[in-house]
Parts: structure tokens; sequence; C-alpha cells
């Protein structure tokens, strides 16, 4: 089993917002807080409060006023989590039957509890899909994250 440190940083919120991040900032930009607010469905304040937390755990580089990047660690999680989710979203509509809507939903809840372990089962059963039902394409297994 690999084992990511995952559990040392990320509950539901810190992963959201890695994620949201991650799908925002772009390799010359920064994401603008506003805009992660808006994509995590939370306020400013929250957003601002989370990021400085994050920011303390090494996880983003936040600058108020000017953005947020994710730092190399929080880079890799954020890609984690996506593998999860996409991952999960393939195995319930490929082989549950749900929507790829109903997939989504269910797979933001589930991605915050997989283990590397079933994540690599879930993988092998899945014959290594290479995008989710959306389209998207699923990361890389990342093997170690220090």
């Amino acid at each position: 089993m690999v084992n990511s440190g995952r559990e040392r940083y990320l509950g539901k919120a810190t992963g959201d917002m890695l994620k949201a991040i991650y799908a925002l900032q772009t390799p010359t930009a920064t994401a603008a807080p506003s805009a992660v607010a808006e994509r995590t469905r939370t306020s400013r304040a929250f957003v601002t409060k989370m990021l400085l937390t994050m920011a303390r755990e090494g996880l983003v580089e936040y600058t108020a006023y000017k953005g947020v990047r994710l730092t190399d660690i929080g880079e890799r999680l954020a890609r984690e989590l996506s593998r999860h989710h996409r991952l999960l979203e393939r195995f319930l509509t490929d082989t549950l039957g749900f929507s790829p809507e109903g997939a989504h939903d269910e797979a933001e809840r589930l991605e915050h509890v997989i283990s590397e372990e079933f994540e690599e089962r879930l993988a092998i059963f899945l014959n290594h899909p290479t995008t989710c039902p959306h389209g998207s394409p699923i990361p890389e297994h990342e093997r170690e994250i220090k």
C-alpha cells in the first residue's frame, strides 16, 4: 500500500480548496480567491481563512490581493484527489450504472476517504482508464508524496 501522508493534511474543505486551486491556476497565473470561493460555493472570508491555514501547512503560496498557487506538495495532493474522484466516477458509471451527474456527486463524497490501496485496486479493476465519464483526463498515480 502506498502511503501518501494525505491524512496529515486533508479534511474535506482543504481537499476541495486544493482541487479548486488546481483547476483555476495556470502555469503563468495564480488563482483568484474570489474564483476559489465561487467554485467551492463558499464565502470569500472562509476561503481567505482556509488559504492562510493552508499556507502555514505548506500547501499553498498565498499573497493577499495577488492570488494563490499550489506548492509542489499541494499540487500532488490535488492531483491525487482528482485521480480518486475520476476513478470513482468511472467505476460508478461503468459498473454501477450511475448517470455522470450522479457519479460526480457520489465521487465528491467518497474521494476524501478512499485509501491508496483502494485507489490502486480500483484502477486495476477498471483496466487503468485514462478519462472520466465527462472526458477529463485521469491524472497519473503519484508513487510517493513527500
